[in-house]
């Protein structure tokens, strides 16, 4: 084990499992709704990019609960916590802007939406891992975007990152399709789980 991974808590590289409803609800479509004809298409084109280019990527570190709660007032009765990082990858945001700028509207929004959904699903992996039972992240709630500023600084004084991560100094991510979030979590986490 690396200096490096011996702060880590959780770390993975593998594309997660998205279904067909968590996708169509960043498509803002009824769960209930089929997928058919260009819609099933431009669905189906999504995840085979994806697969065949996406690079997603996700680490968690642990971190104090009580320096957080000002921001997240659920880890004050945490008896640890820990700082996630997530991500669909640069080379989706990038393919996902390239459609946009080739007029193919439609192709463009079904990538970054399928990328939204992995983030939420590596999130949720993360959760699992960690034994959490909640999360937060900057921009929901009261808690500020700016916030993902102070979360990236404590991210990358403890461990060095899978991916390229900047936070803009409106607090936003790029590339947009990652996330920063604080968990409770077990105190008997492993220190080092990967896939």
């Amino acid at each position: 084990m690396t200096p490096a991974t011996q702060t880590l808590l959780w770390e993975t590289r593998a594309v997660p499992e998205v279904t067909d409803d968590a996708f169509k609800r960043f498509l803002k479509l009824p769960p209930r709704k089929e997928f058919t004809g260009a819609v099933a298409e431009a669905a189906a084109e999504a995840r085979a990019w994806y697969a065949q280019h996406g690079r997603p990527w996700g680490a968690a570190i642990a971190t104090d609960p009580t320096r957080w709660t000002s921001a997240c007032a659920e880890l004050r009765a945490a008896p640890a916590a820990a700082l996630i990082a997530v991500g669909a990858g640069t080379e989706v945001a990038e393919e996902a802007a390239a459609r946009w700028i080739r007029d193919e509207p439609d192709r463009a929004y079904f990538l970054d939406r399928f990328a939204a959904a992995v983030t939420e699903a590596l999130l949720a992996e993360a959760k699992r891992a960690l034994g959490a039972t909640f999360h937060d992240c900057p921009g929901f709630w009261d808690w500020p975007v700016t916030g993902n500023l102070d979360l990236l600084a404590a991210f990358n004084a403890a461990a060095p990152l899978p991916a390229p991560l900047e936070a803009l100094d409106s607090g936003m991510l790029k590339p947009k399709t990652s996330q920063l979030a604080l968990c409770d979590r077990l105190a008997s986490t492993p220190l080092y789980v990967s896939r």
